[in-house]
């Protein structure tokens, strides 16, 4: 199969704690996510109080990139052997890691180290071990299903479905993709770019569940399809790839009020946003797979809902 990069599935707790830590502490992501906002003051409540209220005044920058860090970690099979790998890397080494992503270094690059390591392993003592073990089943499953799938698509392919629509552009410099499986910012997904690398961790809505949920799914599509100004967004976008310009001249609007809807149409599933070697998007298309994964979304949900009437009956 001819593919333009490298991908790499894999699962580490180490990811997963790091995302977690990243939903917790920006607000401004977290309004998007499926845990919604009682989640926060529930973990709150899972928390030392001075530790809690440290997190209320945390600016971690570089946090969710993290991520590229345990990519390229040689210990990662528990959170324990990230940190302690994190721990005894040397400020150069910090600097040569941060410096493609990190506009301006402090010089603190030891002291930078150590509170990472620091805020990670009370995070990971106070909450992320005690997450009910079947969401690490789960995505430690969907691991693994990608990796059998992966020798049926392209890797493109395999990050469209994986992701619900992000399509990475071959690029002459990027060599690797690290695909992740993640639950804490579902129904988003985090990607980075380093060099020659990029991570995508992408989201499993439903991690944890006994069952499939389909209605997770339905949902954010269904309320995307009730909107005429996104209907005609997806019209403009069936003629062709566009970017965001070109969709404000198409449909008449604020350029911030389009991109509120291209990002909800994202987050559904119902378009791709495409990436050139940034985490900036380059233009958006139509993803025409929802128009088939409608109705058998449609018939999960109501056929399941049926069965269990029945079975209560």
């Amino acid at each position: 199969m001819n593919n333009p990069y490298f991908i790499i599935i894999e699962w580490s707790a180490a990811y997963e704690c790091i995302i977690s830590l990243y939903a917790y502490i920006y607000e401004k992501e977290r309004k998007h996510l499926q845990l919604g906002v009682s989640w926060k003051e529930e973990t709150k409540q899972q928390l030392p109080t001075a530790f809690a209220q440290e997190l209320e005044d945390e600016r971690w920058e570089v946090l969710h990139r993290l991520v590229l860090l345990v990519a390229q970690a040689p210990e990662k099979k528990s959170v324990a052997d990230f940190l302690g790998w994190l721990e005894k890397l040397p400020p150069g080494e910090i600097y040569e890691l941060l410096a493609p992503w990190v506009e301006t270094i402090p010089l603190n690059l030891g002291e930078i180290r150590d509170h990472s390591v620091s805020l990670l392993a009370r995070w990971n003592e106070h909450y992320f071990s005690r997450i009910s073990p079947a969401i690490v089943t789960s995505l430690e499953r969907s691991a693994a299903e990608m990796t059998e799938l992966a020798g049926k698509m392209t890797a493109i392919e395999l990050i469209d479905h994986a992701s619900n629509g992000i399509w990475i552009e071959p690029m002459p410099d990027l060599q690797e993709v690290v695909l992740i499986p993640q639950y804490h910012c579902a129904p988003t997904s985090v990607l980075d770019f380093y060099r020659g690398l990029a991570t995508c961790l992408y989201p499993v809505r439903d991690a944890g569940q006994t069952e499939p949920q389909p209605l997770l799914e339905l949902l954010p599509l269904a309320q995307c399809l009730a909107d005429e100004k996104r209907l005609h967004i997806l019209r403009c976008l069936a003629e062709k790839k566009s970017t965001l310009g070109e969709l404000q001249e198409q449909v008449s609007l604020a350029k911030s009020t389009v991109h509120h809807h291209v990002t909800a149409l994202r987050r559904a599933g119902l378009i791709r946003a495409h990436y050139n070697g940034s985490t900036t998007i380059a233009a958006y298309s139509l993803r025409e797979s929802f128009v088939d994964r409608l109705p058998v979304l449609l018939r999960s949900f109501l056929h399941r809902e049926g069965a269990r009437r029945m079975t209560d009956e």
